[in-house]
């Protein structure tokens, strides 16, 4: 994993893309290539100018990583359904950086669990919402992990899936701008909560929330392209179908 991690610092270095950056709580910032998040130790190895050194992630104030090699091709796949390939684009950036507090990680997190869940791999997505809960215990991206759990434990009990929804509900964050981060948690619990309801046949309280993921909370962009197109198909399945 870690020569896999290192040809993809050369790489990134020599193809002329955008470094990475990070900033430590003492003000530093530095630029070059991040490596690999350590869930156990908790520490991202970091490449620049003065050699490779691990730093804790209580010592990181923010990581700015460009998106890897397989990120908008995994997205695009994602939008279009193909859970196979979203697996094989997005299962290594997730284990190598999973921990890291970045958009684009927390997406391809996200959106792997859910593919995992397509494609009933069932232990794969509750192992994986089990180290997003670990590595980010707090948060949106705490929350976004809780949903990911209770999908994945609820099975076919859609009615126990949307209570264990309903007292999460306390928790999220709603208001005129909610902050990406928020945005993002918002997305993916009433993502959870439309399929819950489109597998009761509650068609409108389905579209209700797609159409609320699309318009109000559409990032991340493939879970938002993702939910437009479910939206799409209740209505063509259900030419008498409205909205409030």
């Amino acid at each position: 994993m870690l020569r896999v991690a290192l040809l993809l610092g050369i790489l990134f270095h020599s193809s002329g893309w955008s470094q990475d950056q990070l900033r430590l709580n003492s003000g530093e910032i530095l630029r070059g290539t991040a490596l690999k998040f350590d869930e156990a130790t908790q520490s991202l190895t970091f490449k620049f100018d003065k050699g490779t050194l691990s730093y804790a992630q209580a010592d990181i104030s923010e990581v700015q990583l460009t998106e890897r090699p397989g990120v908008a091709e995994g997205r695009k796949a994602l939008e279009d359904g193909k859970m196979e390939e979203v697996v094989a684009r997005w299962q290594e950036p997730v284990n190598q950086y999973l921990g890291v507090d970045n958009p684009w990680v927390l997406e391809c997190a996200g959106g792997l669990g859910q593919a995992y869940l397509a494609l009933g791999k069932v232990a794969d997505a509750e192992t994986l919402y089990g180290r997003m809960k670990k590595a980010y215990p707090s948060g949106p991206a705490a929350m976004r992990a809780e949903v990911g759990l209770a999908v994945a434990t609820s099975g076919k009990d859609t009615a126990g899936l949307l209570a264990k929804l309903q007292g999460m509900e306390g928790q999220l964050k709603e208001s005129l701008r909610p902050l990406r981060a928020d945005r993002e948690a918002l997305a993916e619990f009433y993502f959870a909560r439309a399929e819950a309801h489109e597998k009761r046949g509650e068609a409108k309280k389905a579209l209700d929330d797609y159409l609320r993921v699309s318009i109000l909370y559409p990032d991340p962009p493939s879970l938002g392209q993702r939910s437009a197109k479910k939206a799409d198909a209740l209505r063509l399945a259900n030419k008498d179908l409205v909205t409030d």
